[in-house]
């Protein structure tokens, strides 16, 4: 099978780069790394995970894990055969015309067949980008070390290595070398408190309370269901706090999430589940388990917060180092960004180095990267700030747009073309400019001239710790 980086076309950018995390974002920076440098050298805590089970460094790997649109064509072309792998390993690949996304009141009137999730769960979706990964050029994994600093020339200008320790016995600790090191351990990152130690001050923070819970279930699944649906999201009313999603996986398999906010949390003994799911506002996901066959034990989850750390407002930043992924952002699971997020900065980071090479790779790289972590940061914390119990600064620009969004959803509940520009938004192949263009605004500002002011009911749009769906509040 051929890879993006059988052939290294890409000028070299040094000879060793050190990647810490095998984390999704890890692995996908290293793919980008691999034509750029001699040798890559992934440094992963945790041993390797066994086939169908999550990584210990994954809290949310037994949930569900869409990758968007936009993850989706990065991971291709990152890795090209990518999504054929998915469908090889029993996965499904599933087109949005096929989706029923209840939010606002209504179902979505959605027909893009162009736009296409991944019905798969996350450690099938990790471990085909593990495999591949493995096998490239000059990459190799070493699990079951922890960081415990970074290295950096006398003056401590520039990052050249990091300090790692074996996680069993009395090892000490060693110095890998590199020209790049790239931090991708994810929400719990050391990276400021090592930056504080070299003498650099840590990244202002902004974080945003949201307190969701949400539990999970895998059922047999029937193609038959739903006449044949694989993909069923039920937002969160503004009002109510309950909703959930349901994914078709390999084996055969439906994976069921509930989620509560305002301090409901789904039951995990099947009777409860079943019970919460016939609360919903929607009985889609009912109809799935109160008839289909329960598999195994509920996992149960929270995401209490999102972090996001401002690196691009640091006015110095050491040389030849990075920090992406959810060490960069921490984005609520509920809106399915984090991963297809992380591959776009693997993407970048390969832009970044291509044109400019290791001179200034970190500030630049961070502010090539904003664009893509505002857009998921705003739509998603915009969505849940339609919460009134979620505490947060609600400015008039925010108040506008929700507004806006108020009298979009009951459009798109019957206009194609006005859901699918929604959705192109929520899947992060567009920006969110898209659904203000001329075409849908008269769409929507007609609509509501026509029926007046939207019921409350749109208010509140809400996703799931999968939901494609921006503005549909689910985990």
């Amino acid at each position: 099978m051929t890879t993006s980086t059988d052939s290294r076309t890409q000028a070299m950018a040094g000879d060793h780069a050190v990647v810490l995390g095998a984390s999704l974002a890890g692995l996908a920076a290293a793919v980008t790394l691999s034509p750029r440098f001699d040798k890559v050298t992934i440094v992963e805590r945790d041993a390797p995970p066994r086939a169908d089970e999550p990584r210990r460094g994954v809290p949310q790997g037994r949930h569900a894990h869409l990758l968007l649109a936009a993850g989706m064509r990065g991971l291709a072309e990152l890795l090209p055969g990518f999504i054929d792998d998915l469908r090889d390993h029993g996965a499904h690949v599933i087109e949005a015309a096929e989706f029923r996304f209840h939010l606002g009141g209504g179902r979505l009137a959605l027909d893009d067949t162009a736009l296409a999730i991944s019905g798969a769960t996350r450690p099938l979706i990790e471990g085909i980008v593990r495999e591949r990964v493995r096998v490239l050029p000059g990459v190799r994994i070493i699990d079951g070390y922890e960081v415990v600093g970074l290295a950096s020339s006398t003056d401590r200008t520039r990052v050249t290595g990091a300090r790692i320790r074996a996680r069993t016995g009395q090892a000490e600790v060693e110095t890998v070398t590199a020209a790049l090191v790239v931090d991708a351990t994810g929400r719990a990152s050391r990276s400021p408190r090592w930056l504080a130690d070299l003498g650099y001050a840590e990244p202002p923070e902004e974080r945003l309370d949201v307190g969701v819970h949400y539990t999970t279930r895998l059922f047999r699944r029937d193609p038959a269901d739903l006449g044949g649906c694989r993909h069923i999201a039920v937002g969160i009313p503004p009002d109510d706090g309950r909703g959930g999603l349901a994914l078709a996986v390999e084996g055969g398999r439906w994976l069921v999430t509930l989620v509560g906010s305002r301090g409901k949390r789904p039951p995990a003994p099947l009777s409860g589940f079943v019970e919460y799911a016939r609360s919903l506002w929607q009985p889609d996901l009912y109809e799935i388990v109160a008839g289909a066959e329960p598999l195994g034990d509920a996992s149960i989850g929270a995401f209490p917060a999102y972090l996001r750390r401002r690196y691009d407002r640091l006015r110095r930043f050491p040389g030849h180092y990075i920090v992406t992924g959810d060490a960069l952002c921490a984005l609520n699971p509920v809106y399915a960004q984090g991963m297809s997020v992380a591959i776009r900065e693997a993407q970048l980071l390969g832009q970044v180095l291509d044109r400019h090479g290791l001179d200034g790779v970190g500030s630049r790289f961070f502010r090539r990267a904003m664009r893509d972590v505002d857009d998921a940061w705003l739509m998603a914390t915009g969505a849940d700030l339609a919460d009134p119990a979620v505490e947060g600064s609600r400015p008039p620009s925010w108040r506008l747009v929700n507004a806006y969004m108020r009298r979009l959803l009951p459009v798109a509940h019957r206009d194609p073309v006005v859901a699918n520009a929604f959705l192109e938004v929520m899947a992060m192949v567009a920006r969110p400019h898209r659904i203000m263009r001329p075409r849908i605004a008269l769409q929507v500002l007609c609509a509501g001239r026509r029926t007046g002011n939207p019921s409350s009911e749109a208010t509140a749009p809400t996703a799931h710790p999968s939901c494609s769906d921006a503005n549909c509040r689910t985990a």
